[in-house]
């Protein structure tokens, strides 16, 4: 295979060995702040509260802002790598990255967080493409699986170990930071990671370069908010007719988008999703379990952050400890008990990790009931979460690729992680729907933070029921 002059094939074509190692680590760095950034909000959530008198949905906005734009603008980001060259994308999200951690890290009010949060998931979605595709430019096709088996253990284990990092760092209340430290920390790797991009990776454009639907992704971008906005929003503004409004918007919103962008990928091929992905039958089954899956790990910490930390006295670093078994779990899941049980069973073992998934969910409850902790049951409910989400993660991710056509691997790829941040914000924009509902956070103890968890277990043990029924249709279909 050739590559056009002046590409950044061409250009890493003459790496050595040394070289590309060197500028792996530069873009696994950015990787790894990024996935740390998703999930290390948790632990901080309380503390954020207590300083910048935040309310509940308020808080809610620190996680599902960041996933949602960091979704919707994820294949914009890949198809500007392509068009634009993928070490200056990388290096101008890397920029932005930092930038909005240092806005995140010194705001002065709940307001400015929540923007910044927003910008700095729009900074990662440009950032975090052009990650898988400077390893496919610099590394030749017998060598990747090496390299993307690396970044399948950095993916998971920097995503579980995000809580333990930020109750760690607020805790030891660096310089008297306290949670700032965990977005300021992104800076000296931020500006590591630009001086070693620019010196190390290889400069050039991608050879397919294709133009950006901006219009579909504004058209996103719309539906998205229509529906998580009145969700976050609406239990502590009373419900008003405006929300319900745009709550409701959201189902023709929806169809005119998916209208536009079959009409754009009919005459131009260049959709920001092409609609047809979706008459595959394993990627509409994937991403039906994806949309069951991956909201109950994001919702579940959110409301276990608050009956830990503020119904149950659990400080920042207690809360780190807590979530250890999770990491555990995940890594047992991804790396070992997972590929095992898939070389057995194939895809069925999606059906052992959501069962496993919701029995933790129960005992969870349990090891919290009445407003007093059991740490041993708390510990094997956490460790099971994990092991149930390392063993549907990556099972799912294959199957639902597996017959797409090469020339759409890039966007349907895109949009499967889009997907999965979407159901995330989703998870935490619904978790946190039930768990306030009726509660009044001035005067909540134990007693009303525990049974608060209560009312959330019937919707992740609803979505996990849907996920196993979708799981059984996917393995039937693999199976034909």
């Amino acid at each position: 295979m050739t590559h056009a002059e002046g590409s950044a094939f061409s250009a890493a074509s003459s790496y050595t060995p040394r070289r590309r190692v060197m500028a792996l680590i530069a873009v696994a760095l950015a990787f790894v702040m990024d996935l740390l950034d998703t999930t290390i909000i948790n632990v901080a959530i309380p503390s954020i509260g207590t300083t910048l008198n935040a309310g509940k949905a308020e808080l809610e906005w620190l996680v599902a802002g960041y996933a949602t734009s960091f979704a919707v603008l994820l294949i914009v980001g890949g198809r500007l790598g392509d068009s634009v060259g993928y070490r200056r994308m990388f290096l101008i999200g890397v920029v932005l990255f930092t930038l909005t951690s240092m806005a995140c890290g010194l705001a002065p009010t709940a307001l400015v967080l929540q923007v910044a949060r927003v910008l700095q998931g729009a900074a990662a979605a440009m950032m975090m493409p052009q990650v898988m595709a400077l390893v496919q430019v610099m590394y030749p096709p017998d060598q990747r699986y090496k390299v993307y088996t690396v970044f399948g253990f950095l993916g998971g284990f920097s995503a579980a170990m995000g809580p333990i990092v930020g109750g760690l760092l607020i805790d030891a209340n660096l310089f008297g930071l306290g949670w700032r430290m965990i977005f300021l920390i992104n800076l000296p790797v931020g500006i590591f990671s630009l001086v070693a991009g620019y010196l190390l990776l290889p400069p050039g454009r991608g050879v397919n370069a294709v133009p950006v639907d901006l219009k579909g992704a504004a058209l996103s971008i719309v539906v998205l908010f229509a529906i998580l906005v009145p969700l976050i929003e609406g239990p502590s503004l009373g419900w008003p007719w405006q929300l319900i409004a745009t709550f409701l918007a959201a189902a023709p919103l929806a169809w005119f988008t998916v209208r536009y962008l079959a009409r754009r990928q009919a005459a131009r091929g260049d959709a920001l999703v092409n609609p047809a992905l979706l008459r595959l039958r394993k990627v509409a089954l994937g991403l039906l379990c994806t949309l069951c899956i991956n909201p109950v790990l994001p919702g579940y910490l959110l409301v276990m952050t608050f009956v830990l930390q503020t119904g149950l006295g659990l400080s920042a670093s207690q809360m780190a400890y807590a979530c250890l078994p999770i990491a555990a779990g995940a890594m047992a899941g991804i790396t070992l008990i997972g590929p095992w049980l898939h070389k057995r069973i194939g895809v069925r073992v999606m059906l052992l990790g959501a069962t496993s998934t919701s029995i933790s969910l129960c005992l969870a409850a349990w090891a919290v009931h009445g407003g007093q902790l059991a740490y041993l049951p708390l510990a094997v409910a956490q460790f099971g979460m994990g092991l149930g989400m390392g063993m549907c993660g990556p099972q799912l991710s294959n199957a639902t690729l597996q017959d797409v056509p090469v020339g759409e691997a890039g966007v349907a790829s895109g949009m499967l992680s889009a997907t999965q941040q979407v159901a995330g914000a989703f998870g935490v924009a619904l978790g946190g729907l039930f768990f306030f509902h009726g509660m009044r956070l001035e005067t909540a103890g134990a007693l009303e933070y525990t049974e608060a968890y209560l009312r959330v277990l019937p919707l992740f043990l609803g979505l996990m029921a849907v996920a196993m029924f979708g799981a059984t249709r996917l393995a039937r279909v693999m199976n034909k």
